[in-house]
């Protein structure tokens, strides 16, 4: 199962996750997301990770500051095991592995 460590800046862990229980998650700020990350450059429903068969998708929801990755703005991505995405001042960070 793939493990979501949602991280400031400087690398400190903020929340703990696991994927795969929901075919679909949403990050954002509204209070209906379920991983709420609290600041203004972050969309009400900025992106969704999402399980598609055997792997998981990461989709931009049309955010007005981006979801990176290494630097570079994405619509969609395969979440690979290390990957880190960028979503305002937060960084997603995906492991393989259980919470």
């Amino acid at each position: 199962m793939m493990e979501l460590h949602v991280c400031n800046k400087n690398g400190a862990l903020l929340r703990a996750y696991a994927l795969g229980d929901n075919p679909e998650v949403i990050v954002g700020r509204d209070e209906t997301c379920d991983i709420r990350i609290m600041a203004k450059s972050v969309s009400r429903e900025h992106c969704a990770i999402e399980q598609q068969g055997e792997k998981i998708v990461l989709r931009d929801l049309g955010s007005s500051g981006g979801t990176f990755v290494a630097g570079s703005r994405v619509n969609a991505v395969t979440v690979e095991d290390g990957m880190e995405v960028a979503v305002g001042p937060a960084v997603l960070k995906f492991f393989e592995g259980g919470i």
